[in-house]
């Protein structure tokens, strides 16, 4: 196979193999670093008059949030610290603007090479995880979680969450999407990185798993998703949710439903704008642990104290709502089904393409319900690789 080396595929891969190599650590400052160049890209296209009408609301939008955020800091009386809320701040766009950044960098050029030199390391990665998963169902070779679902532990890979195999795992996939592999060939590979994903036994990579492959059936008909079967995929996202729905948000004592219910008392005693940043629900606020907490008793709680805080960070839109408000938190919600729509937008997509992209965004919607995916490391690896995948759109435009 010869490649042609294209020097945005080579940025491109050394982004995503630092991502990923990061993943490994407890934290790295990678990921910030990314979403603040990503930024100043994004506003030089902007100067530049590169960035579509329709990108550049959404860019607004997004500042329009930030500038709600600290306007509630100034004025909800809730000391923070200027480091805290500039973290904070970061966190909100390191998802966003890497992906408006990449798709406008990435051309076809650059995604075919990228994917070419991916292609080998890609299958490589599902069958071996593949296997390995097979072989966890019956022995423990130390790559599961100790918690137990449905009969089985929580199949991790080698990694230490679920969300960071899914987010990797996305890559592989995008990496067969994209290759000249026959269909049969790259629909097995589908199939052992859906089983793979599924023994996860979460429902995020179960969701995009099974979304994903009844897309590429239904994309091989239809170009756009019709109102029954928008329908038709809520129904799997609850029945694939179940778990999940009546362990943590339907269960009073459950760490995500304390946070859905404080995040609606936050924002109407800070209403209309909310706390601000690093208050509520965010990595800042347990790591300079917020007041709010204090105030709401989870000094009390199991995974909630200022020593203990594991639960503290897993969610996304409940902090949302509790630091930008309810005017804030629609605002936000917003910004992500304009990056959904994008895909409604993009006239040159395949089918795979199409429904990789569609799988993509509505799990991440779905986990940020109580995890905060759309603001952490992992989370912008899967948002850089839905970039890659619509970047073709603007690839004539930019080559001019």
């Amino acid at each position: 196979m010869i490649i042609s080396i294209n020097k945005k595929a080579i940025i491109g891969l050394f982004i995503l193999v630092s991502s990923i190599v990061c993943l490994l650590f407890e934290r790295s400052p990678f990921d910030e670093l990314v979403g603040i160049v990503s930024m100043l890209y994004v506003l030089i296209l902007i100067l530049l008059g590169k960035l579509s009408k329709e990108d550049v609301i959404t860019v607004i939008v997004l500042l329009i949030v930030i500038l709600i955020g600290v306007y509630s800091n100034i004025f909800s009386g809730i000391e923070r610290s200027i480091y805290s809320i500039a973290i904070d701040i970061v966190a909100k766009i390191k998802v966003i603007f890497p992906f408006l950044a990449i798709k406008y960098f990435f051309n076809e050029k650059a995604k075919i090479c990228l994917t070419k030199i991916l292609q080998y390391p890609a299958k490589f990665y599902i069958i071996t995880s593949f296997l390995c998963g097979i072989i966890s169902l019956f022995v423990n070779i130390g790559m599961s979680s100790t918690s137990e679902r449905y009969g089985l532990l929580g199949y991790r890979f080698i990694f230490n969450f679920d969300f960071q195999f899914l987010a990797v795992s996305m890559l592989a996939i995008l990496c067969i999407v994209e290759s000249n592999i026959r269909k049969k060939y790259k629909y097995i590979y589908y199939f052992m990185a859906g089983i793979s994903l599924i023994f996860t036994t979460k429902s995020s990579p179960i969701i995009f798993s099974v979304l994903f492959i009844l897309f590429c059936f239904y994309f091989k008909k239809k170009f756009y998703i019709s109102k029954k079967t928008y329908f038709f995929i809520l129904i799997i996202i609850i029945l694939l949710g179940t778990y999940q729905i009546q362990t943590y948000l339907l269960n009073e004592n459950a760490p995500r439903y304390l946070f859905f219910y404080y995040a609606g008392v936050t924002a109407n005693e800070y209403f209309p704008l909310g706390a601000g940043f690093a208050t509520f629900g965010s990595d800042e606020a347990a790591r300079d642990y917020s007041p709010l907490y204090y105030l709401y008793g989870f000094k009390y709680l199991f995974g909630m104290t200022p020593d203990d805080g594991s639960f503290l960070s897993d969610n996304f839109w409940p902090m949302a709502i509790g630091q930008f408000g309810w005017i804030g938190a629609i605002l936000y919600l917003y910004i992500f089904i304009r990056l959904y729509q994008s895909i409604y937008i993009n006239k040159v997509l395949t089918g795979e393409e199409r429904a990789f992209a569609y799988a993509g965004f509505l799990q991440s919607f779905i986990h940020a319900i109580g995890a905060a995916i759309l603001s952490n490391a992992s989370g912008q690896i899967m948002y850089i690789i839905l970039g890659i995948v619509l970047s073709n759109k603007k690839s004539k435009s930019l080559e001019k």
